[in-house]
């Protein structure tokens, strides 16, 4: 085709198709797919029930407990969780569980010792990795 010559009507429409897919696409595959960040919506929403990006940190028993983000927003995945921040939910999963997640580890590994907790909101278990190394499993 050359330069002055229109593209056929047939062309234009499945182009215009492909862009409406393309804005179509949900915000958290098109985050995965490019690592871009969707904006706020306008009017700043609720900077609360934003992603954290740092893990929230619990001491009990001398042992220091850390949800990392993928461990929070797993989270999201329990009952009740809806319109909740990722704060609030490792909170709330701390203070239920972090004297359960503390005794089970407590004739295994010396206090003090970071554990990063890893959940399985599908099966309702959360492991108790120190240093890459799995040490305790609690269902909850």
């Amino acid at each position: 085709m050359s330069e002055t010559e229109e593209p056929p009507p047939d062309a234009l429409e499945d182009l215009k198709d492909a862009e409406e897919s393309v804005a179509e696409v949900p915000a958290p595959v098109a985050e995965s797919v490019t690592g871009a960040r969707p904006a706020p919506p306008p009017g700043g929403g609720r900077p609360d029930l934003l992603d954290r990006r740092e893990p929230l940190y619990r001491e009990v028993r001398g042992y220091k407990l850390r949800l990392d983000p993928p461990d929070l927003a797993r989270l999201r995945e329990l009952p009740g969780s809806r319109g909740r921040s990722d704060t609030e939910i490792g909170e709330a999963f701390f203070d239920g569980q972090a004297e359960r997640l503390a005794s089970s580890i407590a004739d295994d590994v010396p206090a003090p010792s970071e554990l990063r907790v890893v959940v399985d909101p599908y099966s309702r278990q959360a492991f108790l990795a120190l240093e890459g190394t799995i040490r305790g499993i609690l269902s909850f």
